[in-house]
């Protein structure tokens, strides 16, 4: 097969390996020999100091990114009873933040400091957030607006009584509005550093052992999940957080608390990660590689795999989780993920050798099955058992685990080298990006099927709800067909890679439509701010 590409070494078997200086050896037959790597270096041991420095970063930033978000629920929603206009401005800011992260994925892999390509943007990053973080946890919050724990039904008040409420907590949350934005863009800058990381790390290995470490990777990022949604159940369930619980802790408490994991990750960072000398020789030539990427058909096709299926697995009807019978929301926010958790392990351990599509095809079809039983049983008041509804929803967290980690493999396949946090980026934003098309047609089938949520017990109500959510659940059933975009595993990829020939409409239509979706989606955020 002939090549136009000049970074790709071909071998009479068939492999190639990508490398801007071809400077090691092409692929050969056998699947330990340490030349079938995609990228140059020694590959990481998983008890190695690299790997554990990198495995706190990973669990550390997923923490915060399941931590952090709901404050603004729990503190400026409830406990400060911010307007609507104020917790959608901080919202939007850090959905903005987030859609940055492809210029920054950019200049992590084109800008070094020093010589070294990530060391200078983890540090950065994680100063940022901290700076951020410590300028909340030392403001006052002051009282709350109101504490339901002292004065029951104060929070649904329609004449508020002076001496019950703190008529001006409302007053302090747009000073948040700052710190915030800037704690998530410095969050994001940590995200998008150890993204190219992991990419750069996983393609040292050979192609017997190669997504191993991601799946170790994934692992750590499950548990820091966990340990995120159980600090929020376990210390702002409160009643005054719009919880359950007549205990919990200060508003101040998950910041300092923040501060100490972002701290538990920025000491290794500095003093422990070790990083790779840039390689990169000139930005424009960079740029081109970039450009011919794009353009290379396992490339555009694989994130149109990944905008197609997303796009198509997110309509979702009304939620009536409200409408289950002695559910506790926190605990159904926390227990669901935990499958996620052995999925990971089982598959990293027995899936590498699985036909992806066909991984992929079950487990999402199994995903949206055991979906939607627990959701259209409560809609028609089949069964409204909180156990039910949670013990299914968690088996359907399989689904997330295998489609989070086999793209994650396939995106490994891809990812050129020196372009590691780019093209990651790109991969990751372009999830993000599908939000606005989402909230759109949410807005779109409520208006269709308009029910009044408060009547569950309604007839009417039961099948406007119901007809909203089978329309959704067929979208997620007829978004399967795309499934097929991906090849079947990593030899089929190669080969696509390989022997593609470059297609500029290909590469244009992911910079026109990523181009497109962004300024979309800031629109939709920004509007009303």
């Amino acid at each position: 097969m002939a090549t136009t590409d000049p970074h790709v070494e071909l071998h009479p078997e068939g492999f190639f390996v990508e490398t801007p200086e071809a400077s090691f050896k092409p692929f050969s037959s056998g699947d330990d020999d340490p030349s079938t790597a995609l990228a140059p270096g020694e590959p990481i041991a998983m008890k190695s100091r690299p790997a554990i420095v990198f495995f706190v970063q990973m669990f550390m930033a997923n923490l915060l990114q399941i931590l952090l978000p709901p404050l603004n629920t729990y503190i400026y929603g409830s406990y400060l009873h911010g307007s609507a206009a104020h917790v959608a401005q901080i919202a939007s800011l850090q959905a903005g933040a987030w859609t940055l992260r492809v210029f920054f994925g950019v200049l992590i892999d084109i800008v070094p400091v020093f010589g070294y390509r990530r060391k200078f943007w983890l540090v950065a990053g994680w100063l940022l957030t901290i700076g951020a973080l410590l300028s909340m946890a030392c403001r006052s919050f002051g009282d709350p607006y109101c504490d339901p724990k002292d004065h029951p039904g104060c929070a649904t008040a329609r004449n508020p009584n002076g001496s019950l409420y703190n008529l001006d907590a409302p007053n302090s949350v747009p000073w948040f509005r700052a710190p915030i934005f800037f704690q998530t863009l410095g969050v994001m800058i940590v995200q998008a550093t150890l993204d190219g990381v992991l990419i750069e790390y996983a393609q040292r290995d050979p192609i017997s052992t190669r997504g191993i470490f991601q799946g170790f990777t994934y692992f750590f990022q499950g548990i820091g999940a966990v340990w995120g949604r159980l600090f929020l159940q376990l210390f702002l369930n409160g009643r005054r957080y719009g919880g359950y619980y007549d205990w919990s802790a200060g508003p101040n408490t998950p910041y300092f608390v923040a501060i100490f994991f972002s701290l538990c990750a920025f000491v290794p960072a500095t003093t422990l990660f070790r990083d790779t000398k840039n390689h990169i020789k000139s930005v424009p030539a960079w740029f081109g590689q970039l450009w011919q990427l794009l353009q290379n058909r396992a490339v555009y096709q694989l994130l149109a795999f990944r905008f197609l299926t997303n796009l198509f697995q997110s309509p979702t009807g009304p939620t009536v989780v409200t409408w289950v019978k002695h559910l506790d929301l926190g605990w159904a926010n926390v227990i669901p993920r935990v499958p996620y958790i052995p999925t990971i392990i089982l598959t990293t351990k027995k899936g590498r050798a699985w036909n992806w599509q066909k991984a992929l095809f079950i487990a999402t079809l199994v995903g949206i099955l055991l979906t939607a039983f627990p959701v259209l049983f409560v809609v028609w008041d089949v069964c409204r058992n909180d156990y039910f509804y949670i013990i299914l929803f968690a088996l359907a967290i399989v689904s997330t685990g295998m489609n989070t980690l086999i793209p994650g493999w396939a995106l490994v396949e891809v990812a050129g080298v020196g372009h590691e946090a780019t093209i990651a980026a790109i991969f990751a934003t372009i999830k993000d990006l599908n939000v606005p098309i989402t909230t759109r047609w949410r807005t779109y089938m409520a208006e269709s099927f308009p029910a009044n949520l408060a009547l569950l017990d309604d007839n009417h109500t039961q099948n406007q709800v119901g007809y909203n959510w089978l329309i959704c659940l067929g979208i997620q059933v007829a978004g399967l067909a795309f499934i097929f975009l991906i090849p079947s595993h990593r030899q089929p990829l190669l080969a696509m890679k390989q022997a593609s020939k470059g297609s500029i409409i290909g590469g244009a239509l992911v910079i026109a439509g990523y181009i497109a979706l962004f300024v979309v989606d800031w629109q939709q955020s920004f509007k009303d701010y």
